[in-house]
């Protein structure tokens, strides 16, 4: 779905407390619209009073169609793909890769094991190899179905940033963010991915305790292929939220907006990290590399002391 970074703030009359919805997706119609609020119809009249902070605002002339009322959609859910492996894992044998030995000659550690069992065993936890640009930079792993995973370490995708040593990663330190800017910088062998696969890209991080100066979207651009024409797109670090309109004083909630499905949404893993889909992209035999080349930029005007709460462990690429 189109989308435009607008920055609209507003509040209902008699509010303290404004909202702002920072992105408007375009219509059929070749109109934008930007979600407001929600409610529930229980077939009262209510009388609806939205002002705007022209002074806040992004766009200091805007042409007002109208305002309009739809249902709510469904919102998509998906299986959380970060399970731990399970004793119950069935036809272990086929899910085995037929390069497993080659693949496992990588780690930067000697693997040891007598039965395929073992193999798989090993290869479902998951171990450290090498990375195009930094020793021990990747972690190689198979999904519950046998398809090839990876994670990035932040130190082999990404330009800028500073090294912060994190025990708890599986590469003993994450990468703290102190700029605006930033950008990923990856190729990811044909080897270590499944043939005729739909794989998608995930941004893993943390954020510190004061998560204000995420509320806005970050723009996310293929530069491999920004020369065709605006290949860009938004992805959130904090969940942003609709105020739902209160019928009673203990009534005031909000909810993710509408037009969002979940996977446009920051999920928390069960590893304790966040994650945030960046791009998708399908497996080829006849590409012996696959290039990741994307561009992270600050579009709400991100505090920098703020921003350097950003911590990154990197990225990770499995099966859709």
């Amino acid at each position: 779905m189109i989308s435009l970074y607008q920055s609209l703030k507003y509040k209902l009359k008699g509010e303290t407390k404004s909202s702002v919805s920072h992105l408007a997706y375009k219509r059929d119609d070749g109109l934008y619209m930007a979600e407001l609020y929600q409610f529930t119809c229980d077939h009262n009249v209510v009388d609806l009073q939205i002002l705007f902070d022209r002074a806040s605002n992004s766009h200091t002339f805007m042409i007002v169609v109208g305002i309009e009322f739809r249902p709510m959609e469904k919102v998509e859910h998906k299986e959380d793909e970060n399970q731990p492996i399970s004793d119950s894992d069935v036809n272990w044998e086929v899910k085995i890769p037929t390069d497993y030995e080659e693949i496992m000659k990588l780690s930067v550690n000697r693997l040891q094991w007598t039965t395929k069992e073992e193999v798989y065993s090993i290869m479902r936890n998951g171990f450290l190899i090498n990375g195009y640009y930094k020793e021990g930079s990747i972690w190689f792993s198979l999904d519950k179905h046998g398809k090839k995973c990876l994670m990035i370490s932040a130190k082999e995708a990404f330009s800028f940033y500073k090294k912060l040593s994190l025990p708890g990663s599986r590469f003993g330190e994450a990468a703290q963010f102190y700029f605006e800017y930033n950008s990923i910088n990856t190729e990811v062998q044909s080897q270590l991915v499944s043939f005729e696969t739909r794989y998608a890209t995930y941004l893993v991080y943390k954020l510190l305790p004061d998560q204000s100066g995420f509320e806005a979207p970050m723009r996310v651009e293929d530069t491999e292929y920004s020369g065709s024409g605006g290949n860009f797109w938004y992805i959130y670090l904090v969940s942003p939220q609709t105020l739902v309109i209160r019928l009673k004083a203990d009534q005031n909630t909000s909810n993710p907006p509408n037009k969002l499905n979940t996977r446009d949404l920051p999920q928390q893993r069960s590893d304790g990290w966040m994650e945030v889909q960046l791009l998708e992209f399908q497996s080829n035999k006849t590409i012996e590399r696959k290039c990741i080349n994307l561009s992270l930029t600050n579009v709400g005007g991100f505090d920098k002391k703020k921003f350097s709460g950003l911590i990154i462990e990197g990225i990770e690429i499995r099966p859709i």
